[in-house]
């Protein structure tokens, strides 16, 4: 019975453990059946499934099982989708043939982009390729193919297709030899080296020229490659010691997020690479010593890089790709691979030999070696600027980061889907967003990629509570690491706040307890930053310790039309909720201030701009009142508006759209609260407590020219010293220096605390 017993404990830890290793990947597989890619190769797999079940008698039903003795090699899954596709392709060339047809690829007198094929047979992948440009690039373009002396209907292709500039080489002179031959007679400012067996994806090559010419010290853009499985073929190659390469997340699903950020790389494939001619002409295009193929841009890349020139991978240039297309075959391919490995491992050995050795556990510092400082950053969710509540310095502080040259990595904990374009509509795309993996994931997350950060920023109370329960579960994990918990706001001075204006204010000890329980989230974190210098009072008064103090970073751009040629109120701010202080301060406005201004000024236009989920507030909000939503841009708000309104009455941190409206030269009447953050004063706001002082405060401005340029002014000036962007990039990096990273130490677990 004792043997059962332990035998059964053992069998019960062993599917703890499994159960565990499942969930950690869970994300994975519920990412890739949402893949674009994955659907957009579902006809193939399908084809392959029915391939399949005809040979085993029964389409379309599980293969029926053969006798040991009379086993049936198959080709494996790989082999029967590409002659599936192959299939499809050649149905498609016969039909093109047989229609007298031509296809009409683009051309243009003066091409900014070249792009060069190199063709060896497989004339049904050459046309799906010479589609695929046809439909998603028609600009400045000139397409310039070399034939290498084709054996099947490729030369019946070729004569059907106008536009491109054609040479038709007698002999097969190898592709190494053809890309370098193409290139000479290109015209264009920048190089395509696109494989003849891969299809461009909407609107990859135009990011890819724009990421190219984003930056002078670039050289080469490639982008993501993906199989016809709806698989990786790479996200930007990795170069190993010894020579070796490996796709960055081959075999992995696309849409995950380590592939979707842009990043500097070893190298990308010559499927699709991108570079400037001129570059190209100084290096002297491919070196012959990789001839017939292999190796050849991967050594291109090599050098680039010994030039002070870049090699990018981006994310959003994307092609599928059939692989190996033009080769005789695989084992040939790969055998000549292994063979040009020797010529290049000799080639770079100086370089290589500071690379690590070709392994899993070097993935991660390899995918990304130019950057030796990485930054975690924990928030809410992607800190977009129209989302306000204290997303805007989140925002700026991961663009600080990334200007100072750190590898960032933020980790939203709120499950919230975002399409990538979204995620990145005004993010830096080199920060790697490890979106839709929420709380659930953060330990196995911060698990695997262990001594892989130098420093951890977390902010929001929640989330420090959160990360707080993994320092002490593991501290081990984070040795030599530091902690920085961003105190944004204190978020018991908002509850602090709500209580009073609901009627049901706080006493003196649930104050203090509120506070309190704040503060001791703080101590499992190496460095507590401050929006404030009053915030920091206040941590520092209920508890002991140090606190820095980073606020906001803003350009100062005032817009330039004349006080007469601008109408109307203006609010910005999000409404998450009907109990947010920005929802408080509409209804308030609404309700009891604007009625006052209208018997005074008439129904003048009031403008509310953001985010509002508030139904009071849209009830509340009649004509000339408009609550535009989100917008794409303030610029045309803050140009045409005559006051900014910031009715706040309890809120917490300091009023980043208050800075804002004053970055963009736009006089403000504000609530005694914000003024009291912002240690401003009647020269750089008008300010008011109650609703008649309010409506006074606003009327007075509206129609008072000179105080209305005098406080414009005066928060300019005010703007500008405390809110410059060279000095809250300096003040962040001398906080992540002088922070001292933790030994492996005993944290408080949340319920201890």
């Amino acid at each position: 019975m004792k043997k059962q017993s332990e035998l059964l404990r053992a069998l019960r830890k062993e599917l703890a453990a499994k159960e565990k290793e499942l969930a950690d990947q869970k994300w994975v597989f519920e990412q890739f059946l949402k893949s674009p890619s994955w659907r957009s190769t579902a006809p193939f797999r399908w084809a392959v499934n029915q391939l399949r079940g005809l040979r085993n008698g029964k389409p379309h039903e599980a293969p029926v099982a053969k006798p040991i003795e009379e086993p049936e090699p198959l080709p494996d899954a790989d082999d029967e989708l590409k002659i599936a596709f192959k299939s499809l392709c050649g149905v498609s060339l016969v039909s093109f043939l047989a229609s007298g047809a031509t296809l009409d690829l683009p051309q243009s007198a003066r091409p900014e982009i070249s792009i060069i094929l190199v063709l060896f047979n497989r004339a049904e992948l050459t046309l799906a390729c010479l589609r695929s440009i046809t439909e998603n690039y028609n600009q400045a373009v000139e397409v310039v193919i070399v034939d290498n002396a084709s054996t099947d209907r490729t030369s019946q292709l070729l004569d059907r297709i106008t536009g491109a500039r054609i040479v038709r080489n007698p002999d097969n002179r190898h592709f190494l030899a053809a890309v370098n031959q193409a290139a000479a007679e290109c015209r264009g400012d920048y190089l395509l080296l696109l494989n003849n067996d891969a299809q461009l994806q909407p609107g990859g090559l135009q990011i890819a020229l724009r990421t190219l010419k984003s930056s002078a010290d670039i050289g080469a853009v490639g982008g993501k490659i993906i199989l016809l499985d709806g698989t990786l073929q790479e996200a930007g190659s990795i170069v190993w010691r010894d020579g070796s390469c490996v796709g960055y997340g081959r075999g992995d699903d696309p849409s995950a997020p380590m592939y979707n950020f842009r990043r500097d790389v070893d190298y990308c494939s010559g499927a699709f690479l991108l570079t400037p001619r001129k570059v190209w002409e100084q290096l002297n295009g491919f070196d012959k010593a990789f001839a017939p193929a292999y190796y050849e841009e991967t050594d291109y890349c090599m050098r680039l890089w010994a030039q002070g020139l870049r090699v990018v991978y981006e994310p959003v240039a994307t092609i599928v790709h059939y692989e190996f297309g033009s080769s005789e075959s695989v084992s040939k391919a790969t055998d000549l691979q292994a063979l040009h490995q020797v010529v290049f491992a000799e080639r770079h050995r100086t370089t290589l030999a500071i690379r690590e050795n070709a392994g899993d556990e070097a993935l991660l510092r390899a995918r990304a070696r130019q950057a030796d400082r990485r930054v975690l950053f924990i928030e809410d969710r992607v800190p977009h600027l129209w989302l306000g509540s204290g997303f805007p310095r989140a925002h700026a502080v991961l663009r600080a980061l990334r200007s100072q040259g750190y590898f960032v990595t933020l980790y939203p904990l709120a499950v919230i889907h975002e399409p990538w374009d979204l995620v990145y509509v005004d993010f830096p795309q080199e920060v790697e967003v490890m979106i839709g993996m929420g709380p659930a994931m953060l330990e196995p997350f911060l698990r695997n990629r262990r001594d892989y950060y130098s420093a951890i920023i977390v902010s929001r109370p929640h989330n420090m509570e959160r990360l707080a329960t993994i320092l002490s579960a593991h501290p081990d994990w984070f040795k030599n690491l530091k902690v920085i918990y961003d105190a944004e706001a204190l978020f018991a001075a908002r509850a602090v706040g709500l209580r009073r204006l609901a009627g049901n204010p706080m006493t003196d000890q649930e104050i203090q307890n509120a506070f309190a329980s704040e503060i001791r989230l703080m101590e499992a974190a190496d460095q507590v930053v401050a929006v404030s210098e009053g915030e920091r009072d206040a941590i520092q008064k209920h508890g002991s310790r140090d606190v820095e103090v980073l606020g906001h970073s803003l350009d100062v751009v005032p817009a330039e039309t004349p006080f007469h040629d601008r109408h109307g109120l203006l609010f910005v701010g999000a409404v998450h909720d009907e109990t947010s202080p920005n929802a408080d301060s509409l209804i308030w406005f609404l309700r009891e201030i604007l009625p006052k201004i209208r018997k005074r000024l008439g129904d003048i236009p009031v403008t509310i701009a953001g985010v509002n989920r508030s139904a009071t507030v849209r009830a509340l909000a009649t004509p000339p009142v408009r609550v535009t939503g989100h917008l794409p841009s303030l610029r045309d708000c803050y140009s045409g508006s005559r006051i900014f309104i910031a009715p706040t009455r309890y809120a917490a941190g300091i009023p980043h759209k208050v800075h804002e409206a004053a970055a963009h030269g736009l006089p403000i009447v504000a609530t005694p609260l914000l003024a009291q953050q912002l240690g401003w004063t009647e020269q750089e706001l008008s300010i008011a407590e109650d609703a008649e002082a309010f409506a006074a405060r606003c009327i007075e401005i509206y129609t008072d020219q000179a105080k209305w340029s005098a406080l414009r002014e005066t928060a300019l000036e005010r703007v500008r010293r405390e809110c410059s962007p060279k000095a809250f990039e300096e003040n962040l990096l001398r906080i992540l220096t002088s922070a001292k990273a933790r030994t492996t130490r005993e944290v408080p677990a949340a319920g201890e605390r």
